[in-house]
């Protein structure tokens, strides 16, 4: 493993953590609108990694399974970090989408999304297998309605500058992230890659989209006008 690999294999934690220390930091300008529960998603995702790791290094003193077989096995916190994860975000924009049809259609989407992660469970095992269908429907609507969002933005609006709008910035880095990552995480499921050199490019790709999306997010945390208004 090259010292690039080895970087890249260890920088998520580090930039959840920082992410996590400049959204608190920034908290007075947001705490009274939709995104006041940001912070706890980011906590979330920190500690979901965190125990992930914990339980394949140590399955003998972190187990969550009552199973033997799952031993090792972290699949489970990811497969329910997919849903809590996609939820929290199709309802954010739902909130912040300003045409009445935009907000029926997201709604109809988080209906759907709910009813395959249902029906998800019960053709695959929720402990053992990832739940593709879950988190292709989720990213790929994501990815659509984040468009939808930045599309919305009007540049001239009261000369105010959207780069000052922290929703801005979540838009683009949950964007660049998601589009890069679906044909990835599809590509590792239906097992597309064949030769080593293919593999180790798209796992630094993987990896690398992981700190671009957090940089994106603390850029709009930094640059974020003084109070967000209240939504």
């Amino acid at each position: 493993m090259t010292l690039i690999d080895n970087l890249l294999e260890n920088i998520a934690e580090p930039f959840y953590a920082i992410t996590l220390v400049i959204a608190l930091w920034r908290y007075p300008n947001y705490y009274n609108t939709y995104l006041k529960y940001f912070p706890i998603l980011i906590a979330y995702t920190l500690l979901n990694e965190v125990l992930g790791f914990l339980i394949s290094s140590y399955p003998d003193l972190f187990n969550i399974s009552i199973n033997k077989f799952y031993t090792k096995n972290n699949i489970l916190l990811y497969n329910i970090y997919d849903i809590i994860y996609f939820l929290y975000f199709l309802y954010i924009y739902k909130l912040y989408l300003e045409k009445k049809i935009l907000k029926i259609v997201t709604t109809t989407v988080i209906i759907l999304f709910c009813c395959i992660s249902i029906l998800n469970i019960f053709y695959q095992d929720i402990q053992l297998e990832s739940h593709v269908l879950t988190h292709s429907f989720g990213c790929f609507f994501l990815i659509l309605i984040t468009l939808v969002y930045l599309n919305q933005i009007d540049w001239h609006q009261n000369k105010k500058d959207p780069t000052k709008n922290f929703l801005f910035w979540l838009s683009w880095g949950l964007l660049l992230f998601h589009t890069g990552f679906l044909p990835i995480r599809l590509s590792y499921y239906f097992r597309i890659i064949q030769n080593q050199e293919s593999y180790i490019f798209i796992r630094r790709l993987h990896l690398f989209l992981i700190p671009l999306m957090y940089c994106c997010f603390i850029i709009g945390f930094i640059k974020m006008r003084r109070k967000l208004i209240k939504e």
